[in-house]
Order: C-alpha cells, then structure tokens, then sequence
C-alpha cells in the first residue's frame, strides 16, 4: 500500500502550540474516541458458518466419493479424521453417498453468534486501554474536518512526513476501509474446513483495528497503533517526534493573528525545515496558500 507523501494532523490552535512546544503528539486509547463503536465492529463470514455445514458436508463427500481435490494439508484436525474415516469406509464400499450425506446433515444456528461473542472477548482481553492509536489523514483541505477537529477553522493542521532512515511511526500506517456493513473476513465453509488460520486471524484482527462506519468515510483516515502493557493506568501517552518529520502547518481560515504569532516563533526555533500556510475561503472553496517564510 502506497503512503501519501505527507500526513496531517488536525488540531485546536491550544493543542497544536503544546505539540509544536514539546516535539510530542498524543496517542490515544480507542476507549477516548468519539466513535463509540471503535474496536467493536466485530468482522463476519459470507456466507455464514450456520448456512455452510452442508456445503462441508457436500465437500467431504465429493472428495472420498468422486477424488475431487481439497487442500488436506491445511484442514482442522477434527475435519482431516473425519474425511479420512469416510474415505476408508467408502473404498471398503461399507457406507454409501446417501448414507454420509444423511448422517452428516445438521447444523448450529448460533454458530456465527458463538463465534462473535469469541471475538469480543478476545478483543476485550486485549485490554484497550493500553491500546494506542495515532490517527491522521491524507488531506488538509476537508471542511468538515476543519469543522470538527480544529475548532471550527481556527485551529491547525499539522503535516508530518515519514522518514526512512528514522523508522519513524507513520511508515507503519494503515488506511481505514469504511463499509456500512461489518466486514466479510471469509467463507463460513473455509471456517469449517480449515479452522482459526494465522492468515484468518490476521484478517480479522485488520478489520476490527482499521475499519469503521460509513458515516465517517470523510476522514479518510490512516492510523498506527502501537500497545503499553505497561501502562495499564492511563489511556494516552505522548510520544515524541523528529523535528524533521514536521513538514507544514496550515493555519485556519479563522486562526487568530496570536495564534499565528505563536507557530511561526516555534517553527524559527524548532522547525526550520517546515514550511507555513494559511487557508483561505475562496468562492466558497478553501484554498491553501504559502505564506512567507518564518524566519
């Protein structure tokens, strides 16, 4: 996945002196989001695990009756012994299709119910507290994102640019997917004949961190999350950056003359490479414009 060039990062104008001031930009637990549902939408298989004991039933029989061919290497053990016994019974000729397909019928309604509930556990026991996420996105110009997080256009954002040689955090970042549906991490048949797979796991643990709701598809999001075991009590931590990594930052359409005084003395002490803008409203479109330098 391509990274855009820069990230930003918007902010009140208050908070984006003390993180112009410190050099630190806060990682929040999911638990202070103000979407609520964070870490809670819980992925799906399509079609379900309770629609697709038939299908296994179906697939095991195809394969000790008619050789039709089956990944056996990667089957849950449970499912590996069970098509193993039928394979011996039916080349000893001592059972018959209709036999396999009468005895193996059935289903668990609540499957996908049980397996949910697995899940929100697991996410539980994860502790989010001690979870931390660094959200950011890839425009500066998103009104309503000037609306909401920069106090209504007097605020800032903040560009950081991600440095290879520094291994800095936001090489690591991941773009949210929106959907207005849970996401499908799979079949239910591949769940019933090849388990809780590390690739499954890995899927479902990405749709749980870096999926949200439709609704908030404006942000267009990318995130990196990192996790404190040891700090069990708080559910932030501030994390220092390269002076470097700063690239820009755009001042509000509203940002006050002190709020501007403020940033371009901390951009001449401690930022000489970032650059100053301003957003202005033009025909009813905001529009980005350099300002002079800062020195």
């Amino acid at each position: 996945m391509k990274l855009p060039p820069v990230f930003y990062k918007y902010a009140p104008s208050s908070t984006a002196c003390l993180v112009l001031e410190s050099s630190k930009l806060r990682w929040s637990s999911p638990l202070l989001f103000n979407d609520i549902a964070e870490f809670q939408r819980m992925p799906r298989f399509h079609p379900r695990v309770a629609d697709s004991y038939q299908l296994l039933t179906d697939s095991i029989v195809s394969t000790a009756f008619d050789g039709v061919e089956i990944d056996e290497a990667r089957l849950t053990h449970q499912t590996r012994l069970l098509l193993n016994s039928v394979k011996q019974m039916a080349s000893e000729g001592c059972i018959k299709r209709e036999d396999v397909l009468k005895g193996l019928a059935g289903e668990v309604a609540d499957a996908d119910q049980r397996i949910e509930m697995s899940l929100r556990d697991c996410v539980e026991n994860l502790g989010l507290s001690t979870a931390r996420v660094l959200c950011v996105t890839s425009d500066n110009d998103n009104n309503a994102m000037w609306g909401n997080y920069a106090e209504s256009h007097t605020g800032c954002v903040l560009g950081f640019r991600h440095i290879i040689e520094c291994s800095t955090p936001l090489l690591a970042a991941t773009r949210v997917s929106y959907s207005t549906e849970p996401p499908v991490v799979g079949t239910g048949l591949d769940f019933l004949l090849y388990g809780n797979t590390a690739e499954l796991r890995k899927r479902t643990l990405n749709s749980i961190f870096y999926t949200k709701d439709q609704s908030w598809e404006y942000e267009r999001e990318w995130r990196v999350i990192t996790w404190r075991r040891d700090e069990v009590g708080a559910q932030f931590s501030d994390f220092l950056f390269y002076p470097d990594e700063l690239e820009s930052v755009t001042l509000g359409v509203r940002a006050t003359s002190i709020t501007e005084e403020c940033v371009r003395h901390l951009l001449a002490k401690k930022y000489p490479s970032a650059s100053l803008y301003r957003m202005r409203l033009s025909c009813g479109k905001l529009e980005r414009e350099l300002l002079a330098s800062v020195d």
